[in-house]
């Protein structure tokens, strides 16, 4: 599978899916991992290189995301704060506030929380996404191959 099939396939249309069940704590949990693999795509090194992941997530807020993105995660490490916890508890750690859709308070800091709109977060991040897949299909991106046979059955 090259690096145009995975990001349709797995970063968009099924984060899609789960916007469209209304299925929220997994939706976020998709949209950090996906963060990251955003930067896995962007990067000069092998998909599977150890030890990137902060580097990885951190490069596809600057190159994919508004710049406000970038803004936070100088103030709250997201990586640390968003994802890892995602990763590891399946909850945000308690600096970040989620809420399901108040637009006018996404990314805004209040008594050193950040509050994170997941309407918002899912509008942006399906943005980046798209951005994503046009730089590989007009050639700016690296198309890598990703070996995905011990999950062909998961493939349209």
């Amino acid at each position: 599978m090259d690096s145009q099939t995975f990001a349709h396939q797995f970063l968009l249309k099924e984060v899609e899916k789960m916007q469209t069940a209304d299925v929220r704590l997994h939706l976020l949990a998709a949209m950090v991992h996906g963060i990251e693999t955003s930067g896995a795509l962007l990067d000069q090194l092998p998909f599977k290189a150890k030890g990137q992941g902060k580097k990885r997530f951190d490069l596809a807020l600057q190159k994919l995301f508004p710049k406000e993105y970038s803004s936070a995660n100088q103030k709250v490490n997201l990586y640390s704060q968003l994802r890892s916890h995602m990763a590891h508890g399946m909850l945000p750690a308690k600096t970040i506030h989620v809420v399901n859709d108040n637009a006018d308070q996404h990314l805004i800091f209040l008594d050193d929380m950040l509050t994170i709109s997941l309407r918002s977060f899912y509008n942006d991040y399906r943005s980046a996404i798209l951005l994503l897949m046009e730089k590989l299909e007009d050639g700016k991106l690296k198309n890598k191959r990703i070996v995905f046979e011990n999950l062909r059955g998961l493939q349209v």
